[in-house]
């Protein structure tokens, strides 16, 4: 493992955001209610994730940068087959847990978070590798894990559907994860490119933590007393 690697992947285990206290109280326990929350909020960050992956691509002449950006997103849309891009099947999730797509609203936070992401990754192509691969598809992958056990549990105490978009996302999240991070270790060589790696990952660290404070004024969170 690069050293650079290493750092993105240590800023993103220590930063503040894996410790909100709405994420850890419910990665202890998960209301229906808080699920429903939280996936209606995720459902807009779902719909920008590919642009932002579209925007980056478009920032480099790197054809082998492109082909991996390009793969990434070619996953997202279920590669090719409408029903299986990670939109479709957080709509169909929410729509068998009784959600109306037609009743969302995004609140304020999660539309500060997807205007602070966009401004990140227009910095330039080496901010939006940072922002997009450690500070999206590595965190994920430890954000979802977290939700995706409390559904389970959950799960074992109301009559839920499988849980089908946890499994497709945590999947997809360990091999596009592993991408980004081989594509930042091949192409970020120089001092001030890894240093643009390393500050578009925190700046988008930074931002996601606007979403769960969006999360956290509508249901706040509960305090364990071990």
């Amino acid at each position: 493992m690069s050293s650079i690697v290493s750092q993105l992947k240590s800023d993103v285990q220590n930063h503040s955001v894996l410790n909100h206290p709405w994420l850890l109280s419910r990665s202890l326990e998960l209301k229906f209610d808080d699920l429903l929350l939280w996936l209606s909020q995720e459902y807009f960050v779902s719909i920008g994730f590919v642009d932002w992956f579209l925007i980056v691509a478009s920032t480099t002449r790197n054809q082998k940068a492109k082909i991996v950006l390009v793969e990434n997103i070619w996953e997202e849309l279920g590669e090719g087959k409408i029903e299986d891009t990670h939109v479709s099947i957080l709509e169909s999730f929410l729509g068998k847990l009784g959600f109306d797509l037609n009743t969302n609203r995004i609140l304020p936070e999660t539309e500060s978070y997807l205007k602070d992401m966009k401004k990140v990754i227009e910095k330039g192509f080496f901010y939006g590798l940072g922002a997009l691969g450690p500070a999206n598809e590595y965190l994920l992958k430890l954000e979802y894990s977290k939700i995706s056990d409390s559904y389970q549990k959950l799960k074992l105490k109301t009559d839920l559907p499988e849980g089908k978009f946890f499994q497709v996302n945590l999947e997809a999240d360990e091999g596009h994860s592993k991408r980004m991070f081989d594509l930042i270790s091949e192409t970020a060589v120089s001092s001030e490119q890894k240093e643009e790696v390393i500050l578009g990952n925190r700046l988008a660290l930074d931002a996601r933590e606007k979403f769960y404070e969006g999360l956290e004024k509508i249901s706040p969170s509960v305090k364990f007393v071990s």
